[in-house]
Protein backbone atom coordinates (compact mmCIF):
# COMPACT_ATOMS: atom_id res chain seq x y z
CA UNK A 1 0.00 0.00 0.00
CA UNK A 2 2.78 2.73 1.00
CA UNK A 3 4.66 1.80 -2.95
CA UNK A 4 1.11 2.49 -3.95
CA UNK A 5 0.64 6.07 -2.43
CA UNK A 6 4.14 6.87 -3.30
CA UNK A 7 3.50 5.77 -6.94
CA UNK A 8 0.16 7.96 -7.22
CA UNK A 9 2.05 10.93 -5.81
CA UNK A 10 4.99 10.63 -7.63
CA UNK A 11 2.75 10.65 -10.92
CA UNK A 12 0.40 13.67 -9.50
CA UNK A 13 4.13 15.77 -8.81
CA UNK A 14 3.66 15.74 -5.21
CA UNK A 15 7.46 15.21 -4.92
CA UNK A 16 8.59 17.70 -7.48
CA UNK A 17 10.08 20.22 -4.77
CA UNK A 18 11.63 17.62 -2.69
CA UNK A 19 13.07 16.06 -5.75
CA UNK A 20 14.80 19.39 -7.02
CA UNK A 21 15.99 20.53 -3.46
CA UNK A 22 17.74 17.09 -2.72
CA UNK A 23 19.21 16.79 -6.46
CA UNK A 24 20.60 20.64 -5.70
CA UNK A 25 21.84 19.61 -2.78
CA UNK A 26 23.76 16.62 -3.83
CA UNK A 27 24.72 18.73 -6.83
CA UNK A 28 26.42 21.12 -4.38
CA UNK A 29 28.95 18.48 -3.32
CA UNK A 30 31.88 17.87 -5.29
CA UNK A 31 34.33 15.26 -4.42
CA UNK A 32 36.23 13.14 -6.80
CA UNK A 33 36.33 10.39 -4.03
CA UNK A 34 32.46 10.11 -3.89
CA UNK A 35 32.59 10.59 -7.40
CA UNK A 36 34.13 6.80 -7.47
CA UNK A 37 32.52 5.62 -4.73
CA UNK A 38 29.37 6.29 -6.68
CA UNK A 39 30.08 4.88 -9.91
CA UNK A 40 31.12 1.80 -7.61
CA UNK A 41 28.00 1.30 -6.27
CA UNK A 42 26.39 2.32 -9.53
CA UNK A 43 27.70 -0.45 -11.32
CA UNK A 44 27.33 -3.29 -8.19
CA UNK A 45 23.38 -2.09 -8.64
CA UNK A 46 23.21 -3.09 -12.45
CA UNK A 47 21.56 -5.51 -13.98
CA UNK A 48 24.29 -7.74 -15.09
CA UNK A 49 26.24 -7.33 -11.26
CA UNK A 50 22.80 -8.21 -9.53
CA UNK A 51 22.18 -10.97 -11.54
CA UNK A 52 25.19 -13.39 -11.06
CA UNK A 53 25.12 -12.56 -7.43
CA UNK A 54 21.39 -13.73 -7.42
CA UNK A 55 22.29 -16.85 -9.07
CA UNK A 56 24.85 -17.65 -6.41
CA UNK A 57 22.88 -17.12 -3.88
CA UNK A 58 19.78 -18.72 -5.38
CA UNK A 59 22.54 -22.11 -6.21
CA UNK A 60 23.23 -21.53 -2.56
CA UNK A 61 20.09 -22.05 -1.20
CA UNK A 62 19.06 -24.75 -3.76
CA UNK A 63 21.70 -26.93 -2.91
CA UNK A 64 20.95 -26.49 0.45
CA UNK A 65 17.93 -27.91 0.60
CA UNK A 66 15.94 -24.17 0.41
CA UNK A 67 14.10 -24.68 -2.99
CA UNK A 68 10.82 -22.84 -2.46
CA UNK A 69 12.44 -20.22 -0.39
CA UNK A 70 14.89 -19.72 -4.03
CA UNK A 71 11.81 -19.62 -6.21
CA UNK A 72 9.91 -17.35 -4.54
CA UNK A 73 13.21 -14.74 -4.42
CA UNK A 74 13.50 -15.45 -8.42
CA UNK A 75 9.63 -15.16 -8.40
CA UNK A 76 9.95 -11.62 -6.67
CA UNK A 77 13.28 -10.70 -8.77
CA UNK A 78 10.88 -11.14 -12.05
CA UNK A 79 7.56 -9.43 -10.76
CA UNK A 80 8.70 -6.02 -9.44
CA UNK A 81 11.24 -5.84 -12.38
CA UNK A 82 8.21 -6.14 -14.40
CA UNK A 83 6.50 -3.78 -12.14
CA UNK A 84 9.13 -1.12 -12.69
CA UNK A 85 9.32 -1.75 -16.54
CA UNK A 86 5.81 -1.10 -16.90
CA UNK A 87 5.81 2.19 -14.57
CA UNK A 88 8.78 3.54 -16.57
CA UNK A 89 6.62 3.23 -19.79
CA UNK A 90 3.18 4.24 -18.65
CA UNK A 91 3.97 6.35 -14.53
CA UNK A 92 4.24 9.70 -16.13
CA UNK A 93 7.05 11.48 -14.05
CA UNK A 94 9.38 14.28 -15.26
CA UNK A 95 12.92 13.12 -15.95
CA UNK A 96 16.02 14.67 -14.74
CA UNK A 97 17.95 17.55 -16.38
CA UNK A 98 20.20 16.23 -18.93
CA UNK A 99 23.56 17.86 -17.15
CA UNK A 100 22.51 16.82 -13.42
CA UNK A 101 24.02 13.51 -14.72
CA UNK A 102 27.59 13.14 -13.47
CA UNK A 103 28.50 9.50 -15.34
CA UNK A 104 26.53 7.12 -17.07
CA UNK A 105 25.47 4.09 -16.14
CA UNK A 106 28.17 1.48 -17.24
CA UNK A 107 26.80 -1.83 -18.07
CA UNK A 108 27.62 -4.70 -20.38
CA UNK A 109 24.26 -5.21 -21.81
CA UNK A 110 21.70 -3.05 -24.16
CA UNK A 111 19.90 -0.48 -21.63
CA UNK A 112 16.13 -0.50 -22.98
CA UNK A 113 14.96 2.96 -23.42
CA UNK A 114 11.92 4.18 -20.93
CA UNK A 115 10.47 7.56 -21.14
CA UNK A 116 10.61 7.92 -17.31
CA UNK A 117 12.82 7.54 -14.64
CA UNK A 118 10.29 6.22 -11.68
CA UNK A 119 10.85 4.37 -9.89
CA UNK A 120 14.78 3.49 -10.00
CA UNK A 121 15.74 0.12 -10.35
CA UNK A 122 18.51 -0.21 -9.00
CA UNK A 123 17.25 0.94 -5.76
CA UNK A 124 14.68 -1.96 -6.18
CA UNK A 125 17.59 -4.60 -7.07
CA UNK A 126 19.56 -3.59 -4.23
CA UNK A 127 16.96 -3.98 -1.92
CA UNK A 128 15.94 -7.32 -3.18
CA UNK A 129 19.40 -8.65 -2.84
CA UNK A 130 20.56 -6.86 0.12
CA UNK A 131 17.64 -7.32 2.18
CA UNK A 132 17.89 -11.05 1.28
CA UNK A 133 21.46 -11.51 2.62
CA UNK A 134 20.30 -9.23 5.89
CA UNK A 135 17.72 -11.96 6.45
CA UNK A 136 19.41 -15.05 5.73
CA UNK A 137 23.08 -13.92 7.10
CA UNK A 138 22.10 -13.37 10.62
CA UNK A 139 25.97 -11.71 11.82
CA UNK A 140 25.65 -8.86 13.76
CA UNK A 141 28.83 -7.33 12.02
CA UNK A 142 27.50 -8.87 8.38
CA UNK A 143 23.87 -7.30 8.74
CA UNK A 144 25.73 -3.82 9.68
CA UNK A 145 28.25 -4.21 6.38
CA UNK A 146 24.57 -5.25 4.53
CA UNK A 147 23.20 -2.10 5.38
CA UNK A 148 25.42 0.51 5.29
CA UNK A 149 26.32 -0.51 1.88
CA UNK A 150 22.75 -0.46 0.39
CA UNK A 151 22.00 3.18 2.01
CA UNK A 152 24.74 4.26 0.26
CA UNK A 153 24.35 2.42 -3.04
CA UNK A 154 21.22 4.15 -3.34
CA UNK A 155 21.72 7.41 -1.86
CA UNK A 156 24.34 7.20 -4.96
CA UNK A 157 21.82 7.29 -7.57
CA UNK A 158 20.69 10.88 -6.23
CA UNK A 159 24.17 12.02 -5.81
CA UNK A 160 25.20 10.61 -9.57
CA UNK A 161 21.86 12.77 -10.87
CA UNK A 162 20.62 9.85 -12.72
CA UNK A 163 17.59 9.63 -10.53
CA UNK A 164 15.43 12.01 -8.12
CA UNK A 165 15.09 11.03 -4.56
CA UNK A 166 11.18 10.03 -5.33
CA UNK A 167 12.52 7.31 -7.94
CA UNK A 168 15.06 5.90 -5.18
CA UNK A 169 12.61 5.71 -2.81
CA UNK A 170 9.50 4.11 -4.91
CA UNK A 171 12.56 1.64 -5.64
CA UNK A 172 13.09 0.80 -2.41
CA UNK A 173 9.53 0.61 -1.12
CA UNK A 174 9.05 -1.77 -4.00
CA UNK A 175 11.98 -3.98 -3.21
CA UNK A 176 10.69 -3.90 0.25
CA UNK A 177 7.32 -5.20 -0.62
CA UNK A 178 8.82 -8.13 -2.74
CA UNK A 179 11.29 -9.16 0.15
CA UNK A 180 7.96 -9.17 2.42
CA UNK A 181 6.50 -11.66 0.23
CA UNK A 182 9.54 -14.08 -0.44
CA UNK A 183 9.64 -14.35 3.68
CA UNK A 184 6.12 -14.11 4.63
CA UNK A 185 5.37 -17.90 6.59
CA UNK A 186 2.22 -19.11 4.88
CA UNK A 187 1.05 -22.09 7.18
CA UNK A 188 1.81 -25.23 5.07
CA UNK A 189 1.69 -28.37 7.19
CA UNK A 190 3.76 -31.48 6.17
CA UNK A 191 5.63 -29.08 3.70
CA UNK A 192 9.46 -29.66 5.10
CA UNK A 193 11.40 -26.78 3.02
CA UNK A 194 9.37 -24.44 5.05
CA UNK A 195 10.84 -25.72 8.25
CA UNK A 196 14.60 -25.71 6.09
CA UNK A 197 13.28 -21.94 5.66
CA UNK A 198 13.34 -21.20 9.30
CA UNK A 199 16.42 -22.82 9.73
CA UNK A 200 18.35 -21.22 7.64
CA UNK A 201 16.83 -17.45 8.38
CA UNK A 202 17.61 -18.47 12.28
CA UNK A 203 13.75 -18.03 12.89
CA UNK A 204 12.80 -20.68 16.15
Amino acid sequence: MTFVLCSVAAGAGVFENFDRWTLQTAQKAESGALDTLGRFFSYAGSLEVVGVALISLLTILVFGGHLRLASRLLAAFVATGMVELAMKFFLSTPPLPGMASRATDPTLLVALEHPFPYPSGHALRLVLLFGAVFVLWTNGVARTVVVVGGVVAVLSRVYLGVHWASDVIGGALLGILGLTWVFERPAISGHQPARNDDQLTGRR
